[in-house]
């Protein structure tokens, strides 16, 4: 999923219900012409994620269903590894390339990577986000998933690195939190002088780091800690990251429809 159409499925799980006005408001100060908005969200709303009542827009059950299976990928580093993998496998015919294309993004996004070509294994259960995804596409005739052990040719954590990238995400990590010590330093020296963080520009920096970390926590197979290195910074750059944004949060309290754009509010409670 592209890092846009995540934002606002978030954006409307926070808010419940937004216009497409709103949202060509908000992404206008982020380089993100009307057409790219309206684009996406007409990609949303045919993917079934969405849907249109009054003129806003709110999450299906599959939007639910979609943040729910990527939340699932991020508790899974709650759960101990019970040493059974997951797999699936598919042989999908050329004529639907881009089918398949996305069918392997969306793979990998969750948490699965590839062992072959046409086999991606995963050492967490994701079934249900896979089975979203096979019923999104159309793929039933050509997928199947199974759960086992290796009996020949166990994955060692050498290849575990050629099948997830993981020495590539860490260093992402790490970049991500020199960037994030970086903002909060400049938060911290500049917070007696809060002149130019209006509601707004708050609310684009927000939605900027916000899109930063987004993009390297969907390349991140949450892992069991057995595959990790113990340099591993994901942790440390989550913290960083929802400190920096209650920081920001902060500032936003002024203007609670901006601020329930990213964290859930009871605006019919809320006094604005």
């Amino acid at each position: 999923m592209l890092s846009l159409e995540k934002q606002i499925l978030y954006i409307i799980k926070n808010r419940h219900e937004v216009s497409t006005s709103e949202f060509i408001h908000i992404y206008k100060d982020c380089g993100k012409s009307d057409q790219v908005v309206r684009n996406t969200l007409s990609a949303l709303k045919k993917k079934g994620y969405i849907k249109t009542e009054n003129g806003k827009h709110l999450l299906t059950d599959v939007g639910v269903s979609t943040i729910q299976g990527f939340q699932l990928k991020f508790d899974s580093k709650l759960t101990e590894w019970d040493g059974h993998w997951h797999f699936v496998m598919f042989s999908i015919p050329e004529q639907y390339r881009s089918l398949r294309n996305a069918f392997r993004r969306d793979l990998t996004q969750i948490g699965y990577g590839p062992l072959y070509d046409g086999v991606f294994v995963c050492p967490y259960s994701r079934k249900s986000s896979v089975l979203d995804a096979i019923t999104q596409y159309g793929l039933d005739e050509w997928v199947r998933i199974v759960n086992g052990e290796f009996d020949y040719g166990l994955i060692t954590n050498s290849q575990v690195d050629q099948i997830w990238h993981i020495d590539e995400i860490n260093n992402k990590y790490y970049k991500f939190i020199e960037l994030v010590n970086s903002k909060i330093s400049e938060f911290s020296s500049n917070n007696k002088d809060q002149t130019n963080a209006t509601p707004w520009n708050t609310l684009l920096k927000i939605l900027e780091l916000g899109e930063i970390f987004g993009e390297i926590l969907l390349e991140d197979p949450f892992l069991p800690k057995e595959f990790l290195p113990d340099n591993w910074m994901m942790q440390t750059a989550r913290n960083l990251y929802h400190q920096h944004v209650d920081q920001l949060a902060q500032l936003l309290k002024s203007d609670y429809k901006l601020l329930s754009l990213v964290v859930p509010v009871d605006l019919d409670a809320a006094s604005y």
